[in-house]
């Protein structure tokens, strides 16, 4: 099992949207890029500063490659187009990644924003389950810093403060 945002952990779920994609009837063809945008919360101990920044190549169906970026590293000069881009407060994909949030849900309650052809997307449902599936249910990972859901953050009085 790997521990969350990990190299081990990328690959990992990189293998799953690919087996998850050898049992489906049909495949989309062609090429497209997803960007992640995890923005800091406070809350997640796995994202701080910055936030944390992700692509996936996704080629015939089949998921070529999935990494986290680098502060300096530019999206565009890696992968060209960026066809979809998801970004979320940490604490969302965090709760995700450990199958606690359906993210279906979260997409459609605007927790986490989603840019790029819609129709697209509804065109290949099967196929966008089997990668949300791969990402949130198909990997066991472990979490090093402790596993969410997180207590909500306290303001210095000790209440709970909105994330």
């Amino acid at each position: 099992m790997p521990d969350a945002y990990t190299e081990a952990w990328y690959e990992a779920v990189r293998q799953a949207i690919n087996d998850g994609a050898s049992r489906l009837r049909s495949l989309p063809a062609g090429r497209f890029v997803v960007a992640v945008a995890i923005a800091a919360d406070g809350r997640s101990p796995y994202v701080d500063g910055d936030g944390r920044r992700f692509l996936m190549e996704i080629d015939d169906g089949l998921c070529l490659w999935y990494r986290e970026l680098g502060p300096d590293d530019d999206e565009k000069a890696l992968a060209g187009r960026v066809d979809y881009r998801f970004r979320g407060p940490a604490t969302v994909f965090d709760e995700i990644a450990a199958g606690q949030l359906d993210p279906v849900d979260a997409a459609l309650r605007g927790t986490i924003a989603v840019r790029g052809d819609m129709r697209l997307l509804l065109r290949q449902a099967e196929q966008v389950k089997s990668l949300l599936d791969a990402y949130a249910r198909s990997v066991a990972t472990t979490w090093p810093l402790g596993r969410p859901p997180y207590a909500p953050s306290l303001d210095a009085r000790g209440a709970a403060a909105s994330a």
